[in-house]
């Protein structure tokens, strides 16, 4: 049971991953850290604008611009804002479906930190945004907690053996049906700081895990761009998995 248990907290935790996998910050009080470079990605179809952080200065700071349409033109906002809101720098490319290449460059006197809009109309395609010179990319905000993370999955796998030991030898005189899933025990109770996660598994063979998604706590993801994402558990119904 506990195996199944870690299995569908896992299958949990991919799902969550692919569809956070590509968020962006549109709220500029709550800009992306700048954690890769470059940042890229593809138009909606609608008017769209994303909002990142970095620190840039003192000295000269390089902007790549790459953009595409997805069909006829399009136009873009670049524009860098100072801690104060103020605008420092601004470019606005247009493009065809040829993509349009533009390094534009502007100078700081002191180090500070900086928010970077794109703003994308509906007809853009590919886009990228490399930055270069007096810049400091943000660390992901997880990496410490992640090493910490190892740690306490270290503690706790020692910990898990040493249960593990007690459970076979107590197995010896249980009845056989103890080995089936206990439907009543929460599936909940194995989302606990710390735990373990082993995703070498296939979960076509675990689909059938999906009925007993936990209705309570919350699950944070570390997506590749180093931002992090909070899902409620109380407000997901469903997990679809799709190829």
């Amino acid at each position: 049971m506990k195996r199944k248990r870690i299995l569908l907290l896992n299958l949990l935790f991919i799902v969550a991953t692919v569809i956070g996998a590509n968020a962006q910050s549109q709220d500029r009080d709550n800009p992306t850290p700048f954690v890769s470079n470059p940042a890229k990605g593809n138009g909606t179809g609608k008017k769209v604008e994303y909002f990142y952080s970095f620190t840039g200065g003192p000295g000269e700071v390089a902007l790549t611009v790459d953009l595409k349409a997805k069909a006829g033109s399009t136009n873009a906002d670049v524009e860098v804002f100072d801690e104060d809101g103020n605008k420092i720098f601004y470019y606005y490319p247009n493009a065809t479906s040829q993509n349009e290449h533009a390094v534009k460059r502007f100078t700081l006197n002191n180090k500070q930190l900086l928010i970077l809009r794109v703003a994308l109309d509906s007809s853009a395609g590919e886009y990228s945004i490399k930055l270069g010179g007096a810049v400091e990319l943000a660390a992901p905000a997880a990496a410490t907690d992640a090493v910490t993370a190892t740690d306490s999955v270290t503690a706790t796998a020692a910990q898990a053996d040493a249960s593990a030991a007690q459970a076979d030898a107590s197995a010896v005189q249980a009845d056989t049906s103890a080995a089936q899933p206990d439907a009543t025990q929460p599936v909940a109770e194995v989302a606990k700081p710390g735990k373990k996660i082993n995703l070498d598994f296939n979960l076509k063979d675990k689909l059938n895990l999906l009925k007993d998604i936990p209705t309570s706590g919350s699950m944070i993801i570390l997506m590749k761009d180093g931002t992090t994402q909070e899902i409620q558990m109380k407000n997901v119904k469903s997990i679809t998995m799709k190829p």
